[in-house]
């Protein structure tokens, strides 16, 4: 695995005075698990007269406040549960929670109750925090010197773990005043940030990312894709029970028909499926949008495409 070196002064700095919270792993009510990164019921504070986190976070230019996550509630199904950095335990120099900061980037977590680890996976990398013995692994490779601290559910990792990830930056900005700490990801990009900002006004979940040659592998025979019809561009394709999905690249010369016929080719492979499956997502399939502006291209099948179409106007001005 081809990884950054982590600073061995920096993660000095980070383990100084800390102790591995093997006790208070042991602390650990009914029903929690340390992937639920908090507990308790709606708005969580769990210690409220304790010193509380407050170390600044900035992920590609925008300050994390919160996170949230589903929680398991007994014979009853789950609820969403957001909480606030402000109130989840402090911890020393250059620690940062976990949880938080991938799913704010487009990652996710999962608590492994056998192995007694939870996993976090963000773009092709997966990290994973071993309660066992603290470690911090990604790719199934453990970082030199790094421990994870557990405190009241919440898994703490220092910050220059995330260098180690592809294309992730961290910029240590602290001052006497308190600690702060900029993250720059892939996900930073403008292409990204349009793509992100209209699948959340058009009321997509995630899917499934792909590249315009991972496409072409995939959609190459049924619908006549190639890739060099969107010489830059990213997908979303959806999971069996949607049809939302979010195509957003740039037309090279002379291929708009093409994409046109490609992605109407889809349309109609999408219209066949939920003409008969889960039939109430088809009117979304027949609002479908392709649209262009200027060298951009966005093809969109979701439940409000109609103002989606404007977000995407706007921010391909801004790319041109």
């Amino acid at each position: 695995m081809n990884l950054k070196r982590i600073s061995a002064a920096a993660l000095a700095a980070a383990l100084a005075a800390t102790t591995l919270p093997a006790a208070l792993a042991a602390d650990r009510p009914e029903g929690w698990t340390p992937a639920d990164g908090a507990r308790g019921p709606m708005l969580i504070s769990a210690n409220p007269n304790g010193d509380r986190y407050n170390k600044a976070i900035a992920i590609n230019g925008e300050t994390l406040e919160s996170y949230d996550y589903d929680r398991e509630v007994p014979g009853w199904g789950s609820e969403s549960v957001t909480v606030l950095l402000s109130e989840i335990p402090n911890v020393p120099t250059g620690y940062i929670p976990l949880r938080a900061v991938i799913q704010a980037d487009e990652g996710s977590a999962y608590w492994d109750e056998t192995e007694y680890c939870s996993s976090f996976y963000y773009g092709n990398d997966r990290i994973v925090a071993n309660f066992n013995d603290m470690s911090v692994s990604i790719n199934d490779e453990k970082v030199d010197g790094a421990q994870a601290m557990l405190i009241e559910g919440v898994t703490y990792v220092p910050v220059t773990v995330l260098e180690l990830l592809e294309g992730v930056t961290v910029t240590d900005n602290s001052t006497d005043a308190g600690e702060s700490y900029e993250i720059a990801t892939p996900n930073g990009a403008p292409l990204l940030k349009l793509a992100k900002a209209i699948r959340e006004v058009a009321g997509m979940g995630m899917g499934m990312k792909s590249t315009p040659a991972e496409m072409e592998e995939i959609y190459g025979e049924t619908m006549g894709f190639k890739a060099e019809y969107m010489p830059e561009g990213v997908a979303f394709f959806p999971m069996m029970t949607s049809p939302d999905t979010l195509v957003l690249g740039k037309v090279s010369e002379g291929s708009e028909e093409a994409l046109k016929e490609c992605f109407e080719a889809y349309r109609k492979s999408q219209e066949e499926t939920f003409s008969w499956y889960l039939a109430q997502n088809l009117p979304k399939v027949e609002n479908a949008k392709f649209v262009t502006s200027g060298d951009w291209f966005m093809f969109l099948i979701a439940e409000n495409a109609d103002e989606a179409v404007a977000v995407f106007e706007a921010g391909a001005a801004e790319m041109e």
